[in-house]
């Protein structure tokens, strides 16, 4: 089945290159998150439950990343997308938080494990293309009139170019480091309470 994908990408870029380098950088997606268990959903979960903050610190790494390169393609002259977000991110936001770790999967998670088998997360997916096609539907009625109310904010415009990066690094490092210190004091807990279990064993 993968290389009858990558075939099929690799013709259909003679004809449609746009869709069948999609293809390919679909693959090639798919395998990394499937490979290296790439989900939101744990990265977070497992942040407060168990204290590992791999997969976190990874995103976190990741986001600074494509943020020096989105801010290089910006800065060749390609126009920002800026979108308008209000009260209506933290609500969605909590919703999907709420969301993600009762199903059990994310936009990645349920993907990759509904193809390794894992019957369950077929209905999460279901329920993740239906809630996001009526979200797209209702989009405009819904954000388009409170949007009309206000400015959107561009930091690059706001701060200036090096300011808009800087504080944007200066955000993800912020986040970097509190994941740090939780895990520090989460194990330095569980640690304590291990001792304190072993003596009263004892």
């Amino acid at each position: 089945m993968f290389v009858g994908i990558v075939g099929w990408g690799l013709l259909t870029m003679f004809d449609a290159p746009k869709l069948g380098m999609a293809m390919l950088f679909g693959v090639g997606f798919g395998l990394l998150i499937e490979r290296a268990q790439i989900c939101f959903t744990s990265a977070f979960r497992d942040m407060w439950i168990t204290g590992r903050t791999h997969m976190a610190k990874a995103i976190i790494l990741g986001m600074a990343v494509s943020a020096i390169g989105i801010y290089s393609y910006v800065q060749l002259g390609v126009s920002p997308k800026i979108m308008w977000a209000g009260p209506n991110a933290v609500i969605g936001g909590l919703l999907f938080g709420f969301g993600i770790v009762l199903a059990g999967g994310c936009e990645t998670g349920w993907m990759y494990r509904a193809v390794e088998g894992q019957v369950h997360f077929w209905w999460v997916g279901l329920g993740n293309v239906l809630g996001s096609t009526l979200l797209a539907y209702y989009w405009d009625d819904i954000a388009q009139p409170l949007a009309t109310n206000w400015d959107k904010v561009n930091l690059l415009t706001s701060l200036g170019n090096e300011g808009g990066l800087l504080v944007t690094y200066a955000l993800l490092a912020l986040s970097f480091g509190s994941m740090f210190l939780w895990e520090k004091r989460f194990f330095a807990r569980k640690a304590k309470r291990d001792e304190q279990l072993l003596a009263e064993a004892v």
